[in-house]
């Protein structure tokens, strides 16, 4: 096996290092490359932050042959990798500088880690103080909104490119792919589309308890909004191989379009979620007198009595606890539907699959 082939078995690794362990760069880095020392300094003040085998304490010390990457975050340098050695061959080097990438984000995302967790035990302290004023409690509780909002937006701008550039290469805009690097695209896009609707979903938490979310009202078809989200999720359907049926009739709805969309998403989302591979998901829309009834059902893993309200909740889930899921789901998706004077039914039984059903008046107004 070539160390091209050994380095793409480590790749997994690399990419699951967490918080606190960032030291353990250079040990898988040894399981690839033969080296004598290891270093990562800071930049600007220069300081070194980890090591292995070190030997010195400056970049100017080092005095053997050594190889080094500078680490980058978006195109600005603010550290460098290196190790020590010679006899290096051209794959080692390759292997090297791609390793200095994957560590330059295992390093940032450590950093935002830190800085997220300290910004919410300063606004839980916040909160703890404000108890006694309730002029602090609404400054805390517009500090989190605000905080909530601004970093799902920035997390949603990459994440919506790297969904892009994968729609790119899946399509082979950039060349033919063979079954494996088709396989590893579908798998980076299926992780965005997850990860979009989570960030998606506390964005709208926020704007919900901002008292900022408002209705956009417009006359659409609801066949038009229900395909464009199937056809966002469809690669998660082919994932599990769900067995997937759709029917809906011609039906023009006055509503939001963009929460409409929302709450079939979360509702075939949440079905998608629960349901084993080879099960089956169907979605119905039909005109009842002057109300629309959508129903989304599926024969997952159903959930229990006990839970019929509380799902509802922010943060709450049945007992099929789902690794995937914020929690928010349902608790937007009954507010979507409460802003548009309509209800939300719940049919289910454990391991016998759930229904929801949901009732929006064609014309509110």
């Amino acid at each position: 096996m070539n160390k091209y082939k050994e380095f793409t078995k480590l790749i997994t690794k690399i990419s699951e290092i967490n918080n606190g362990n960032e030291s353990k760069i250079f040990d898988i880095l040894k399981q690839i490359i033969d080296f004598k020392s290891g270093y990562i300094f800071f930049l600007n003040p220069e300081r070194l932050i980890y090591s292995f085998n070190p030997k010195v304490k400056a970049i100017k010390e080092i005095k053997e042959q050594n190889l080094q990457e500078n680490l980058k975050f978006k195109n600005s340098v603010f550290g460098v990798i290196i190790i020590t050695g010679d006899n290096y061959s051209d794959a080692d080097k390759e292997i090297f500088k791609a390793f200095a990438s994957m560590t330059a984000n295992i390093i940032k995302d450590a950093e935002l880690t830190k800085v997220i967790k300290m910004q919410i035990s300063a606004l839980q302290q916040g909160c703890l103080d404000a108890c006694q004023n309730t002029v602090k409690i609404k400054q805390a509780d517009e500090i989190r909104t605000k905080f909530l909002s601004q970093i799902t937006h920035e997390l949603r701008t990459p994440l919506n490119s790297i969904l892009g550039f994968s729609e790119l290469l899946e399509n082979e805009f950039a060349g033919k792919l063979n079954a494996k690097q088709k396989e590893y695209v579908n798998d980076i896009k299926i992780s965005g589309i997850n990860l979009l609707g989570m960030i998606n979903e506390i964005l709208d938490m926020s704007k919900i308890e901002a008292k900022a979310a408002k209705l956009n009202m417009q006359t659409f078809s609801v066949t038009t909004a229900i395909n464009e989200v199937v056809n966002t999720i469809m690669p998660l359907i082919i994932k599990k191989n769900i067995k997937f049926t759709k029917f809906t009739e011609d039906i023009e709805i006055n509503a939001d379009y963009i929460k409409f969309q929302g709450i079939v998403l979360n509702l075939l989302g949440n079905a998608i979620k629960f349901t084993q591979e080879n099960g089956e998901i169907s979605i119905r829309a039909y005109k009842s007198g002057k109300n629309l009834l959508l129903s989304v059902k599926d024969n997952g893993a159903g959930i229990d009595k006990k839970f019929h309200k509380s799902i509802f909740n922010y943060f709450e889930q049945g007992e099929n606890f789902s690794k995937n899921s914020t929690g928010l789901g349902l608790a937007i998706t009954k507010e979507f539907v409460k802003m548009h004077k309509g209800k939300i039914d719940l049919k289910s039984e454990l391991n016998k699959g759930t229904e929801f059903i949901i009732t929006l008046p064609i014309n509110i107004y």
